[in-house]
């Protein structure tokens, strides 16, 4: 077997020569298995040569170019802010005019006659596309503007077109400073929702009354952590400057990055936007949106927030449009305060709302707690009070004035209250409802109303109606006002027309659409305690909507429930009557 294997060599040695001579050097390895059997050859990369491009190089080009002009360019002209320079230049000729600034600013380079010029940034190759100011007397075409300008070095190479005087004004300021609007008065409101448990804040705000269809917006948000606070940003520049130096690191060598200004406007606007929690300072810019969610806050920390306008017809000019603090904390619900009535709302944008109230301590402690419940538009709702996140009570639909008894209650528990229509029907007109707490037997500046609030049509004439209804149990002195408001022709329900939250003050209701007539008397000494009224005047054919209050000589007055008349067409002669 050892001969045959060197016969075999003898054999193949002239080929396999020829083969390894025309092969890389580090492909020419064959590695022998256990079994003495040749196999592939691994993979193994060429080693660079001198001929191979580097890829630095690739991404330097910009970079040298730069560099090129430098060494190419060796007149150069220190500009400094606010202080003109005038030179005179060849045809052709260039210059190198080197700006250096120390805090953040608009900035505005004018030149007297029109000239070719290319910008550059703090030594890299981050070539500047600042936009171009209007032309004007004094002023060339070309002549540049940097909405908000970094610290840093400006290397600006300008060309001479012709033969010439040049003048070269740097100003720390915008263009359009002077526009005649930055001075009025401009009211808009930022309103913010908490969702503490996916640490988020949905921040919304008006729209801009002045060029809205060119304005867009920016968010600046700092988290503040000394009490108290100082904003210590005077403009929208101040703050993009602390907020590149915080997230973007100095470009050296090689960097041909975008520019760091990027890090504000060339990002599109997104309906979510990250913070990182680790920086205190952020900038969001929203394009037109006028709503922004930010995530990743941090709980139980407040913020300042500041927005911005950007008028994109004229250079990018940015003014400070609203202010707003905002406390990052979960949403407490509304504490309701006894012994008088509290209007709240059933519903809201992000659910249902929520209210609390506090059983009192109090000698003797209290055995339970009264609830009166008002709907405003007489929608059918029902209330559930919950204790420590299980149901106490939940109650039946209601559409009227109604009376809630809670017991079992101790001294210092607190509960919570929530309202829910009955039906997805009900769901558009259940808006509010007048809510009143005591843990008293009698509300002190309220009337009590009987256990049955119906008024009751007894009879009507062509031109009058007598109703009734049950009088109070409250022993206090006491009287009681007869309402009456015409129901239009077109809109004959009830429903779109009932409002037991109206102010029934008589010199208040009297104000209302379609009121037609009023009395108040005090209340009468019947034995049965029904309680009668007659209604004149009313006009044959008509609806009319009729409202009875129980009135304190100090209090606010409560409404029965409702009652509508309809007058009969056809009255043949003044002893016509219909009975109920």
């Amino acid at each position: 077997m050892p001969g045959l294997v060197l016969l075999l060599m003898l054999l193949l040695s002239g080929s396999l020569l020829a083969e390894i001579s025309h092969s890389p050097l580090a492909s020419n390895r064959i590695i022998m298995g256990p079994a003495g059997s040749g196999q592939l050859p691994s993979p193994v990369h060429p080693m660079p040569t001198s001929t191979t491009p580097t890829t630095t190089t690739g991404r330097c080009q910009k970079l040298q170019r730069y560099r090129k002009m430098l060494k190419d360019i060796d007149d150069v002209e220190d500009l400094y802010v606010d202080v003109p320079v005038h030179i005179a230049l060849e045809g052709r000729q260039k210059k190198r005019f080197v700006l250096n600034l120390n805090v953040s600013t608009p900035l505005t380079i004018l030149f007297s006659v029109t000239v070719g010029r290319k910008m550059y940034y703090n030594q890299t190759a981050n070539v500047l596309r600042p936009a171009a100011v209007p032309p004007g007397p004094g002023i060339a075409v070309g002549s540049l503007v940097l909405p908000c300008a970094l610290p840093g070095q400006y290397d600006l190479f300008v060309q001479a077109r012709q033969a010439g005087a040049l003048k070269v004004d740097a100003l720390a300021e915008h263009p359009q400073q002077a526009w005649p609007l930055l001075n009025e008065t401009h009211r808009i409101h930022i309103r913010t929702h908490n969702r503490v448990r996916k640490r988020q804040m949905v921040v919304k705000w008006d729209r801009s009354k002045f060029d809205y269809h060119a304005m867009h917006y920016c968010l600046v948000i700092q988290r503040m952590v000394s009490s108290p606070f100082r904003n210590p940003f005077g403009n929208f520049c101040q703050a993009v400057g602390a907020y590149v130096e915080q997230n973007h690191p100095k470009a050296t060598g090689c960097t041909s990055g975008g520019s760091p200004l990027d890090l504000v406007w060339a990002t599109p606007p997104k309906r979510e936007r990250r913070l990182n929690p680790r920086h205190n300072l952020h900038i969001v810019c929203t394009g037109k949106r006028r709503q922004q969610v930010l995530r990743r806050l941090l709980p139980k920390s407040s913020y300042q927030l500041d927005l911005y306008g950007v008028h994109q017809s004229r250079q990018n000019l940015t003014m400070l449009l609203s202010s707003s603090q905002v406390s990052f904390n979960r949403t407490q619900p509304l504490a309701l305060r006894q012994q008088s009535l509290n209007l709240l709302k059933i519903g809201g944008q992000h659910g249902m709302q929520v209210y609390s109230f506090k059983v009192p301590q109090m000698e003797p402690p209290p055995a339970y707690m009264r609830h009166l419940f008002l709907p405003c538009s007489g929608s059918e709702i029902r209330v559930n009070l919950l204790r420590q996140r299980n149901e106490v009570i939940r109650s039946d639909a209601f559409y009227r004035p109604t009376y809630l008894r809670q017991d079992g209650v101790l001294p210092g528990e607190r509960y919570l209250m929530r309202f829910e229509p009955s039906n997805e029907d009900e769901a558009v007109r259940a808006q509010k409802v007048l809510v009143a707490v005591s843990s008293e037997h009698l509300f002190r500046d309220l009337p009590e109303l009987p256990l049955n609030i119906s008024v009751f049509n007894v009879r009507t004439r062509c031109n009058r109606a007598t109703i009734a209804w049950n009088g109070s149990p409250d022993e206090r002195e006491l009287s009681y006002c007869i309402i009456v408001f015409n129901l239009p022709q077109r809109n004959r329900s009830v429903v779109d027309s009932t409002n037991y939250c109206m102010d029934f003050v008589p010199k208040q209701v009297m104000q209302y659409k379609n009121f037609q007539w009023m009395t108040c008397r005090e209340r009468q000494q019947s034995s049965d305690n029904i309680e009668t009224e007659t209604i004149l005047n009313l006009m044959p054919g008509s609806s009319y909507l009729v409202y009875v209050t129980a009135n304190l000589s100090m209090g606010k007055p409560l409404p029965y429930q409702t009652l509508t008349l309809h007058m009969s067409s056809q009255c043949l002669d003044g002893s016509h009557e219909t009975y109920y």
